[in-house]
């Protein structure tokens, strides 16, 4: 190669290496922050939270072999720890508990979709769970579940929600529970 095509590849080489890295600069944060310019709206930072309950569980029970039902309502409370990967998306564990005659601790995991209409937003959510009560068996069951919240701050909701429980068992169990949520965001 002569002096003069040495230089041109030199040149053309120099500006590849100054123009590439500008072409594929990302822009991950907000206008005027150090990590970009504009940003991409879904992929903003997640956020976990807590969220406290307290209503009430309604346990029907159909015995096999027998012809009477058994149909009662116990005080419910509890907590989920949960995590919104993006504002319409989450994953939470639980823990429920149903105090009266039927003492059954709830553990449960599963997710959530948010449906965000600010102040106001719905959620569906479906739960695998796991029963155990104080006497007797410990069943597996799944939860889908429909809420609604309010928001008060940027980080605190309140809000009511319904799950009916479909348990997995010899007997025919279901437990429809009725709760008000108070959520805390981080």
């Amino acid at each position: 190669m002569t002096r003069l095509k040495q230089t041109r590849w030199v040149v053309v080489m120099l500006a590849f290496a100054c123009v590439l890295p500008a072409a594929a600069q990302r822009t991950d944060g907000p206008e005027g922050s150090e990590i970009g310019h504009g940003g991409y709206p879904w992929q903003e930072r997640g956020q976990l939270f807590v969220e406290g309950m307290f209503g009430a569980a309604v346990v029907d029970v159909e015995l096999t072999g027998v012809d009477e039902d058994v149909s009662e309502t116990d005080l419910l409370s509890g907590v989920s720890v949960g995590y919104l990967m993006e504002d319409w998306l989450g994953f939470q564990l639980g823990y429920g508990y149903i105090g009266g005659d039927q003492k059954t601790s709830i553990y449960s995991a599963g997710v959530r979709n948010m449906l965000s209409y600010e102040p106001i937003n719905a959620y569906l959510s479906l739960d695998a769970e796991l029963y155990s009560p104080d006497s007797g068996d410990s069943h597996f069951g799944i939860a889908p579940g429909v809420g609604a919240e309010v928001m008060l701050t940027q980080r605190l909701r309140v809000g009511m929600r319904f799950q009916h429980d479909f348990i997995f068992a010899d007997d025919n169990i279901s437990i429809n529970r009725f709760s008000a949520n108070v959520q805390f965001r981080f």
